[in-house]
């Protein structure tokens, strides 16, 4: 059973982020001396929340993934998200290939995502999947569940950030 819920911005004040077990400092994955890379996370192990973040942007998406998993576990270094039926997916940034970004059990990770550049080429979407790994299927929020307005999720050249500590963090991240 996959777990959904809209995320309100205020409440996450008070969250503090678990690091994750063998990321260097900012996220990045640990170099050649790190350690054995932990077990892929299960779908079923992670919570995956999505919210709009007005007033600061109404084509932000804040993303929160936290771990109910025994131990520590891995995911992508960026979440994978996809809009509605368009094709792709929001591309990272900074740019990346996939890589493992591991989360300790009841750890918390946020990514920001930018839906649209702001160019006014937007096409509007009933909704957008939020996927930790690109193994996952994903969790899917409705345009109404992530507080967009009518008619929709905006979408032009989207962008996600890697995993954050924090919402401020993945917030900062995103290209201006």
């Amino acid at each position: 059973m996959r777990k959904h819920s809209a995320l309100a911005l205020l409440p996450l004040l008070a969250l503090a982020a678990v690091p994750a077990a063998h990321a260097a400092p900012g996220g990045h994955p640990a170099g050649p001396a790190a350690a054995v890379v932990p077990p892929p996370c299960a779908e079923s192990d992670l919570t995956v929340e999505a919210a709009q973040v007005p007033p600061i942007a109404a084509a932000v998406v804040l993303v929160h993934v936290t771990s109910t998993a025994a131990g520590v576990c891995v995911v992508d270094r960026f979440p994978t998200v996809t809009f509605a039926d368009l094709d792709g997916s929001a591309r990272p940034e900074p740019p990346a290939s996939s890589a493992p970004y591991a989360i300790a059990p009841g750890g918390e990770v946020f990514a920001a995502v930018r839906t649209e550049d702001g160019s006014g080429n937007a096409r509007y979407v009933p909704s957008l999947t939020v996927a930790p790994d690109p193994s996952h299927t994903g969790t899917t929020f409705t345009a109404g569940e992530i507080g967009a307005p009518v008619p929709g999720i905006p979408v032009y050249d989207p962008v996600t950030t890697w995993w954050h500590a924090t919402p401020d963090d993945a917030l900062a991240a995103l290209p201006s």
